[in-house]
Parts: structure tokens; C-alpha cells; sequence
């Protein structure tokens, strides 16, 4: 099925992600997409699928003066989710990963374990992604909801769940199969100095740790 076929399929099974805007106006007859990519060779539709986890595609869109152009973005299977992060906490230390990012191969200066939606809730999925990375065995109704998070609403729609994980015994499996080699755990003083200094930059474990910071304040607050 060629891209643009298959754009226009995902419109009737996905129309939320092709909500009208006077804003960000997109062009949806079938014809003038088609004339549009044929014209100026470039790609348009569903651009590249690596499904399970996502989908890019490359809208076409309009400007005001009636221009023509195209708009990458990522499209996830699951509307409600895209994934989940996990904070875990073992007594008054967090738990960070040791990994090597392939993105933009380095290492990065640590992160919270996460991982894709999946078929499962996303307290399971949190669950799951707990076992795989760390090692550690928490059921999902011990998990605490702490909200969600968009991580880039300038590429995509996905929302990420994030989720505080009580754990106990811990070791990162040896064949994890995605760059984790380590595992370290920091006091929330520690881990806000390595925010502030830069050591920490992952966009993901930086928003759920603020997450997790304001949930204890209103829950501090709440109980005064």
C-alpha cells in the first residue's frame, strides 16, 4: 500500500489526529495531495512505519496565502498512551539507568526505566518495564499515578504516563538488549544537583521527576 493510501485509511480509523484547525490547516482531498507529492518529489503520508511503536507522518498543510508545505510528526498505536516512565524509590533514594542512548550516541547522565505502550494497561506496562530493566518485581497496584506528560508537542501527540514505583531489591538483567549497564541511586538532593549542573538531561526523567516533586507538595499541603 503506498504511503499516501495509506494516510488517507488512517484518516477514517484515527480522525482525533486530524482535528480541523484554522491555525494549522491541513489539506485532506486525496487529489491535491497526490499533485502535491508528484510534483515536487517530496514525500507525503505515512512516510516511515515502525510499528509497533510508531508511525512518521508528513502532513500536508496550508498557509494563510494558500501555500502549500509539509509537517512531520510522530503518531503512536495507542491514543491514550504512548508509554510509560517509572520513578523507582527504594526508602529516600531514586533509582537511575545507565544507558547508552543510540539517538545520539552517548551515554546518558541517567535516566528513569521507561518503555513503549504496550497491549496492556499502564500500570501493567509500568509494571513489566520494571522486571525488564531493573529487575525488580512490583505489582501494578502498588504503583502511584503521578499524571501525565506530552514530551514534545512540536513533533508529537504521545502522552506518557508516569508512575512512582515503591522497590525493594533491585539488579539490571545482564542480556536487557538496550544499551543498560548500570544502575545507581541518588538522594532527591543528589538528583537535583545533577539536574542543575546538566549531568541529567533526559527530557522524560527530567518531567516525571517534576511531576513526582509536585505531587509531594500538594500532598504535603493537603495534609496540613
Amino acid at each position: 500500500m503506498d504511503p499516501i493510501t495509506r494516510y488517507f485509511n488512517l484518516i477514517s480509523q484515527r480522525p482525533e489526529l486530524f482535528t480541523p484547525s484554522q491555525h494549522v490547516p491541513l489539506c485532506l482531498d486525496e487529489a491535491t495531495v497526490r499533485a502535491y507529492a508528484a510534483s515536487t518529489g517530496r514525500p507525503v503520508g505515512v512516510v516511515y512505519d515502525n510499528s509497533p511503536y510508531y508511525l512518521v507522518l508528513a502532513d500536508l498543510c496550508v498557509k494563510p496565502d494558500g501555500q502549500l508545505y509539509t509537517y512531520a510528526r510522530v503518531i503512536y498505536p495507542h491514543s491514550d498512551s504512548n508509554g510509560v516512565v517509572v520513578i523507582p524509590r527504594r526508602g529516600e533514594r531514586f533509582g537511575l539507568l545507565s544507558i547508552f542512548r543510540h539517538p545520539p550516541r552517548c551515554e546518558s547522565g541517567g535516566e528513569f526505566p521507561r518503555g513503549y505502550a504496550e497491549d496492556l494497561s499502564p500500570a501493567e506496562n509500568a509494571a513489566k518495564e520494571l522486571r525488564e530493566e531493573i529487575g525488580a518485581h512490583v505489582a501494578p497496584r502498588e504503583l502511584v499515578y503521578l499524571g501525565d506528560i506530552q514530551t514534545d508537542t512540536g513533533l508529537s501527540a504521545g502522552r506518557v504516563q508516569v508512575y512512582l514505583a515503591p522497590v525493594e531489591e533491585a539488579a539490571v538483567p545482564q542480556d536487557n538488549g538496550e544499551g543498560i549497564h548500570g544502575l545507581f541511586w541518588l538522594t532527591q538532593e543528589e538528583l537535583m544537583a545533577r539536574v542543575s549542573d546538566g549531568t541529567i538531561t533526559d527530557g522524560l526523567t527530567l518531567s516525571a521527576f517534576l511531576r513526582y516533586l509536585c505531587h509531594m507538595e500538594l500532598s504535603r499541603e493537603g495534609a496540613k
